[in-house]
């Protein structure tokens, strides 16, 4: 799995205790891996519609800037949920050893982490519409002064002019918007798999 991930095998004691169990046991580890890995995706696609992350704060919101360039048709804003792409692309893989939940896409880490995306300085124009003195007519008949306004696709055909402008190189800076971990919760329920199929097979769990 490319991308970002995050493998359940994580430096905890009780956790680590308890797949020892297994082991201990003779049980195959791969089921209870299997179980983890899927219930590490639900928790992880949960957070999504919470908006926050594994330790329960709350992403940080869409920048007011952000907000009024925003184009209306990606309203109402969806937090990491524009195109839902990151969100489906979420999945888990598990075997005999581990299981990991993350994603291929390759803006995840950016967003799991946050930090700074550099742009690179660009060109670009702008076309407006001069409309002079009695030139012009609103859709009453009433007469308009001269001004300037972006041109409508309709009008790009009559008095025109095309202005170039540069926009410099500047970082954007990401927030980070951790949705990838392990919470308390987590825990719990990885911990109470591991008592399931540690009395499954025989044994008892000593968590």
């Amino acid at each position: 799995m490319t991308g970002t991930s995050i493998k359940i095998t994580v430096d905890d004691r009780e956790i680590a205790a308890g797949l020892q169990q297994l082991v201990d046991a003779g049980a195959n580890l791969a089921p209870a891996m299997e179980a983890i890995g899927a219930a590490l995706l639900f928790s992880t696609q949960r957070r999504f519609e919470a908006k926050a992350g594994p330790d329960g704060q709350a992403w940080a919101p869409f920048a007011p800037s952000t907000l009024k360039r925003m184009r209306e048709s990606r309203k109402p804003a969806q937090l990491l949920r524009d195109t839902s792409r990151l969100y489906q692309s979420l999945t888990y893989q598990a075997d005999a050893d581990s299981a990991e939940v993350g994603t291929n896409v390759v803006y995840a880490a950016i967003h799991q982490f946050g930090g700074d995306i550099v742009m690179p300085e660009r060109e670009g124009s702008a076309t407006f519409v001069t409309v002079r003195q009695g030139a012009g007519k609103t859709k009453d008949g009433r007469r308009v002064g001269s001004r300037l306004r972006f041109a409508r696709a309709s009008t790009r055909a009559k008095s025109r002019e095309t202005k170039r402008f540069t926009v410099p190189a500047h970082a954007v800076s990401i927030p980070a918007r951790p949705y990838l971990g392990i919470s308390p919760a987590d825990k719990v329920e990885i911990l109470a798999i591991i008592s399931d199929h540690l009395a499954a097979g025989g044994g008892e769990a000593r968590l």
